[in-house]
């Protein structure tokens, strides 16, 4: 094919030839957005009859074009072309329905439903049949608007009278629709609708998976199981995506002779189970409480041929962290290494969790190429403030920040809690402001923290200072706040017109005193 650029034309040719070539080209998926609207432009003026399917052929291509600088709204720029080809007069080149249903589905990607609907006119109107395609793209954005119901009035209402047979594809989406709008029992009337008329539409996999996932959704864990097989006693085989659906939500309420059994029935039917299934029961097994039934699924898993993913080590790694088991974590790590196995910062997250082994796990992660995430070193940090290893917790915010990550609440929070715990004040107070100069607002926990530490090393007025900074930073003082000053101002020599001052300002402020402001005031 000639390489031009874009506003040159090819050579002069007739609008045969020019067809022709369209043709080869859309059907070779050689043609790009760009060529189209040449194209378009060199056939449209010499356009026949005939020449519509190769002007279809253009605004489909650019219809479906990606954003670039060229085309950077695909579908609104073909519903100007087609505007083009009305113009240009029916005599000349007159729309088929396959013109009009890309028009239909540009109109509706663009946010124009009414449009979409004069266009489905316009085929009715011009003596055309519609077809299911023609009303997808309606009964897509319907959907995705919330008026599923609007949608099911055109299926069983308008539909027939037009003469057009929905396809299961339509009732998908109007399945859907229903599942996203938490009406799925009305979606399984529907599937009975459907599977009662006969051979006319019958419902397949695709439509109880739907309305399966639909329920799981709702947490209608045993509608789902009851659906699914509904869906085997109707003979309709599952595939590996409906099974996992099935063993996820199972799993993921514990019932895990269900999900076993599901399992067993992929393999009666010689559907493979893959990854995700497998990691499915394992995460039930684990979230169970069950290491060992754990252990016997991941060599299932091996001996079927799916070795374990990042997404399996992971999950056994947390596992173990939470329940002590920090040198076997550490094996199961060097074990996916060795495998060639590709860790992530989640995998490496688990073992976090063990201040011991946190420092060689970061050095692991870093030899591995991976660059630890915030919440990493938001788990570093709060272990190391919590054994009082204050320096290393500032080394690795530091290193944070040379890593280009902007340390969030948590961070500041744990770093600030811990200086305060273990006497450090001016550098506490320090981190409290760095936090405010960053845009970051103070929680009035923190702010609790500080005023109260301030008052215990006789900062009087700096105490004061920080709870009339609350209000500024739109942080509403609780009854543990008021508490705090309350009690700072009696240990500073019994300032007891502030101390009322505060009290009756507490109480017109609807914060409820309880038994700590009660006892501090009595």
């Amino acid at each position: 094919r000639p390489v031009r650029q874009r506003g040159r034309r090819y050579e002069n040719r007739p609008s045969c030839e020019l067809e022709r070539f369209i043709g080869e080209c859309f059907r070779s998926g050689d043609l790009d957005p760009e060529d189209a609207l040449d194209l378009f432009d060199e056939l449209l003026p010499q356009a026949r009859q005939g020449s519509v399917y190769a002007l279809t052929r253009l605004l489909t291509t650019v219809a479906r074009a990606p954003v670039s600088s060229a085309v950077p709204n695909g579908p609104a720029l073909a519903v100007s072309m087609f505007n083009r080809m009305a113009r240009a007069g029916s005599k000349k080149v007159a729309p088929t329905t396959v013109t009009y249903t890309i028009l239909i589905s540009c109109c509706c990607y663009v946010g124009c439903l009414n449009l979409a609907f004069a266009a489905l006119g316009q085929i009715i109107k011009t003596g055309l049949r519609a077809n299911a395609i023609s009303f997808t793209p309606i009964l897509r954005t319907l959907c995705a608007e919330k008026r599923t119901s609007d949608a099911m009035n055109i299926v069983i209402r308008w539909t027939p009278k037009l003469g057009c047979t929905p396809d299961v594809f339509s009732y998908t989406v109007l399945l859907k629709g229903l599942c996203d709008e938490k009406k799925c029992e009305e979606a399984v009337d529907l599937i009975h609708m459907m599977a009662e008329d006969g051979d006319h539409c019958p419902p397949n996999v695709v439509s109880y998976t739907t309305v399966i996932h639909g329920f799981f959704k709702e947490d209608e864990v045993g509608k789902a199981y009851t659906l699914f097989c509904e869906m085997l006693d109707r003979g309709i085989p599952p595939d590996v995506v409906t099974c996992n659906s099935i063993i996820d939500g199972l799993c993921k309420v514990q019932a895990m002779d269900k999900a076993e059994e599901v399992l067993r029935q992929m393999f009666d039917k010689h559907i493979m189970p893959d990854c995700t299934t497998y990691n499915s029961l394992v995460h039930g097994y684990l979230s169970s409480g069950q290491l060992k039934e754990a252990v016997r699924i991941l060599k299932q898993m091996s001996r079927h041929g799916q070795p374990p993913n990042g997404v399996t080590y992971s999950m056994l790694i947390d596992c173990l962290c939470k329940f002590g088991g920090h040198t076997e974590a550490r094996e199961i790590l060097n074990s996916m290494i060795q495998s060639r196995g590709n860790p992530n910062v989640a995998t490496y997250g688990g073992l976090l969790h063990g201040l011991d082994e946190a420092m060689l796990t970061f050095n692991k992660m870093r030899q591995q190429g991976l660059m630890p995430d915030i919440i990493s070193y938001g788990t570093m940090i709060d272990g190391l403030c919590k054994i009082g290893r204050l320096d290393a917790a500032m080394s690795q915010f530091c290193q944070m920040i040379d890593d280009g990550l902007s340390p969030d609440i948590v961070v500041f929070t744990n770093l600030i809690h811990g200086f305060s715990m273990y006497g450090k004040w001016e550098k506490a107070e320090e981190l409290f402001y760095e936090m405010m100069d960053r845009g970051i607002r103070p929680t009035v926990v923190v702010f609790t923290t500080m005023i109260d530490k301030l008052f215990k090393e006789g900062k009087v007025t700096e105490a004061k200072t920080l709870f009339d900074l609350m209000p500024i930073a739109s942080v509403k003082p609780n009854v543990v706040s008021y508490n705090a000053i309350i009690h700072g101002y009696f240990l500073a020599d019994g300032r007891i017109e502030d101390v009322l001052t505060l009290f009756r300002e507490m109480l017109s402020k609807a914060a409820k005193t309880d038994t700590v402001t009660e006892n501090i005031i009595s």
